[in-house]
């Protein structure tokens, strides 16, 4: 998150590849493509094991390909945000965008759910690809949980907590170089 002057960094760091942990639940399938939204279906999960999961991300996932972001999206068309037209009931078609997936593992596989880490290109959206991974199994996925954990070279791990930002400003010390453990 940036504050103050650091607000005009927000497209330098939206331009950077990224990397999550993403969950995703099988046999779902709702508005916003995640746990947020309205369920519109539900369908029996098909008897898949860890290969198929594994060989899915690699043949149809991994490497460049063309993505369409979800209808509650932040993209904007004719100045207003997609998820506000989504909202008010407006269909929204958004268009396909080229994105890339530079790497993506399978960390455990649990059916109806799974997880995965990925990293990819900016512009890149995971419930879409959990959207796609429900299409192309034939039942419907949701993203369930999404972590970034890091973007260019700033990683989660190296991140301040919330106390650490309330004791700099109670202290009211300067800048921090360094993370403060």
């Amino acid at each position: 998150m940036l504050s103050g002057k650091a607000t005009r960094l927000q497209s330098h760091f939206l331009a950077l590849d990224k990397e999550y942990e993403a969950r995703i639940l099988l046999g779902i399938e709702t508005d916003t493509w995640d746990r947020e939204g309205k369920i519109i279906a539900e369908q029996p999960v098909p008897n898949i094991d860890r290969g198929d999961i594994e060989r899915l991300l690699l043949e149809r996932f991994k490497g460049e390909f063309d993505q369409v972001p979800p209808a509650f999206s932040a993209i904007k068309s004719e100045g207003i945000p997609n998820y506000r037209r989504a909202r008010r009931g407006e269909a929204v078609k958004s268009q396909a965008r080229r994105v890339k997936v530079i790497e993506i593992e399978l960390t455990d596989f649990s059916l109806p759910e799974f997880s995965l880490c990925l990293e990819c290109s900016s512009g890149f959206y995971v419930r879409s690809l959990a959207h796609d991974i429900g299409q192309s199994l034939g039942c419907g996925a949701i993203l369930s949980s999404l972590i970034r954990t890091r973007i260019g070279d700033h990683r989660l791990e190296d991140a301040w907590g919330l106390e650490d930002i309330e004791r700099i400003f109670k202290t009211r010390e300067p800048s921090r170089a360094t993370c403060p453990n």
